[in-house]
């Protein structure tokens, strides 16, 4: 596989799906670009990630090279907090029919993503399971077919989420930062649902370190990119907002340089159909840019 790019779309909040995700869709169609989407089955809690002033060093500093409030809004930052949780899935099933009538891939990006990125390294068995349970029952429900893929809020996972995968019949998940591609291992045990790691740092990382001009941040992204697979992880809020222009630049000097855009969905299959692939640890650790832990490909 040669200079692919599996785009990977985050949806955190009720806003980036209502505003984010069409943009998006119409920015994709333009340039004929498949990516992989990942909403969250339950309600936009964002105002919840307050306490991330208290319990994350530099989660100050990163909002403030992002734009916080320019980014997401008052009202997104007062949801669960002053003003209740929205369901961010329910009520945009348009949307959602939207992403797979123009040939996407849709995967479940948790539940609660505030509560699942804050409390998964020590969630158990039970309560993992429990929140995919009722996750993959939304899906169900408003897809009329089962789940196969997933991505972990803020790329944290436990190994009581793999097991829940590999017995529900889950292709792949996307719940770590990486290399390559790999079967997981976590806790003692290898897990036989795929893992494709997200490769490229993400733009909210990168805002403020590798410039702050759109222009300049799509060239240190598109000089990222090797001559293999790349996964590279947007979010609605961002790319779907203010920093549009960021993505199209990135995507021109993509195709310009011959690279061509796949579905995870479409990745995983040729890797499982290519043969053996290694398997690896998954770590808790940090990468530049981001406060606070992600799981990483050890």
């Amino acid at each position: 596989m040669e200079k692919v790019i599996g785009l990977e779309v985050h949806v955190d909040t009720f806003e980036g799906m209502r505003r984010g995700v069409p943009r998006l869709l119409d920015l994709f169609e333009k340039y004929h670009v498949r990516a992989s989407f990942f909403v969250p089955m339950g309600k936009d809690h964002t105002g919840r990630t307050i306490k991330r002033v208290f319990t994350r060093p530099g989660f100050l500093s990163k909002a403030a090279r992002v734009g916080v409030l320019e980014t997401y809004g008052a009202k997104t930052l007062m949801r669960g907090l002053i003003l209740p949780g929205a369901e961010i899935a329910l009520r945009h099933q348009d949307l959602l029919r939207r992403i797979t009538a123009s040939g996407h891939e849709l995967g479940i990006h948790g539940l609660d993503h505030v509560y699942w990125h804050d409390h998964i390294k020590h969630m158990d068995r039970d309560r993992t399971g429990k929140t995919l349970d009722k996750a993959t029952r939304v899906y169900e429900m408003l897809l009329g077919k089962k789940p196969v893929s997933f991505a972990a809020p803020g790329w944290m996972i436990n190994a009581h989420a793999l097991a829940f995968f590999e017995e529900h019949g889950f292709v792949y998940s996307s719940d770590t930062r990486g290399r390559t591609p790999h079967y997981p291992r976590m806790g003692g045990r290898t897990f036989k649902v795929l893992q494709i790691p997200s490769t490229l740092p993400t733009l909210d990382e990168m805002v403020g370190l590798e410039g702050k001009e759109q222009a300049a941040l799509a060239r240190f992204f598109a000089g990222s990119l090797t001559a293999g697979l790349n996964v590279m992880s947007i979010h609605t809020e961002l790319e779907g907002n203010r920093w549009t222009g960021f993505l199209a630049s990135f995507i021109e000097q993509s195709l310009e340089r011959a690279y061509r855009y796949e579905r995870l969905i479409d990745i995983a299959a040729s890797l499982r159909a290519g043969g053996d692939l290694p398997v690896c640890e998954c770590l808790y650790g940090t990468v530049r840019g981001r406060a606070g832990e992600v799981t990483l490909q050890g």
